[in-house]
């Protein structure tokens, strides 16, 4: 029996470009498309736009590349609120209209739903309603738009406005509980493979750095830590523990790729959308992270 393949993607804003340019160079190197290659898609956060869009549209990677480049569906999605703008540093408002990316998703997902899809999804939220994570799978909410799901799982706080979906629940990223779900949909879709082996592609987006100052942190409060981005320091390691008990746990099986950004003097910010040398930076990076490890990826596809 042939193995099931799944495809894991991290959150990471516009970085999303670096684990889109590692699955084109995977897709030129099979010649077959991201959608052709994965049983299973799953994404959290911008990672869950990625997978909306390959599931749901049956694009490719390198698709997906250009309509960023070419239409500038990241820019368009990331038009910053006036208030903010006025206001400059000091946000008061979420820092991005969510009326620009709701539009645009319906307009590139239109009228899919859930129940449209031939092939597993998988994509964390976090439901405001119930406090609780929540993840869409292909069971769990069927008649759900796809272009509501991914205006949902990338409403990042401070970002992006909260979404109200179809059953007037309010939802934001499910990145805040879920990041990697890389394991979890390993341990969702062992509920219907479970005879055939599963094997994980995990892609991240870059780690992010976070070097203090020991001396100056001692008179740090709230406002201090949150400038020095704390919420993301532990977001990151959360993922690395929860990446090294998904290594521990499925061994061979599963192969993930991440690394530190400050490698490649990519600045750590997460919306770099509008910044077309930070674009190609990006690419540029997922290119190199495909040829440093090509071998290992042959030899988790083709043991």
């Amino acid at each position: 029996m042939l193995p099931k393949y799944i495809l894991s993607l991290d959150g990471g804003g516009s970085h999303l470009l670096i684990q889109l340019s590692v699955l084109a160079c995977l897709e030129e190197d099979t010649g077959t498309s991201a959608y052709d290659l994965f049983d299973m898609v799953a994404g959290s956060s911008s990672g869950g736009l990625i997978t909306c869009l390959i599931l749901g549209r049956a694009m490719s990677a390198t698709e997906i590349i250009q309509k960023i480049l070419q239409e500038k569906l990241l820019e368009k999605m990331m038009t910053e609120h006036w208030i903010n703008r006025l206001f400059n540093k000091l946000q008061i408002y979420p820092k991005y209209q969510g009326v620009f990316k709701r539009m645009l998703l319906q307009k590139e997902l239109e009228n899919l739903r859930l129940s449209s899809l031939n092939k597993r999804i998988f994509i964390p939220s976090f439901n405001l309603n119930r406090d609780q994570l929540e993840v869409f799978t292909n069971e769990s909410r069927p008649n759900f738009l796809l272009s509501e799901i991914a205006d949902a799982c990338t409403a990042a706080p401070s970002y992006y406005p909260p979404v109200q979906m179809e059953d007037g629940e309010w939802r934001i990223d499910g990145g805040i509980g879920m990041n990697n779900p890389g394991l979890s949909a390993y341990l969702h879709a062992k509920q219907y493979w479970n005879n055939s082996e599963i094997k994980v592609l995990s892609i991240g987006s870059g780690w992010r750095s976070f070097a203090v100052n020991g001396t100056k942190a001692c008179g740090y409060g709230g406002v201090q830590w949150s400038a020095k981005g704390i919420a993301s320091l532990i977001l990151r390691e959360k993922m690395m523990t929860n990446a090294s008990l998904t290594k521990e746990m499925l061994g061979n099986r599963v192969l993930y790729i991440n690394h530190y950004l400050h490698k490649y003097h990519m600045p750590d910010n997460m919306d770099s959308a509008n910044n077309k040398i930070l674009q190609q930076k990006a690419l540029d990076i997922g290119k190199q992270w495909y040829v440093d490890q090509r071998q290992q990826i042959q030899q988790w596809m083709h043991p």
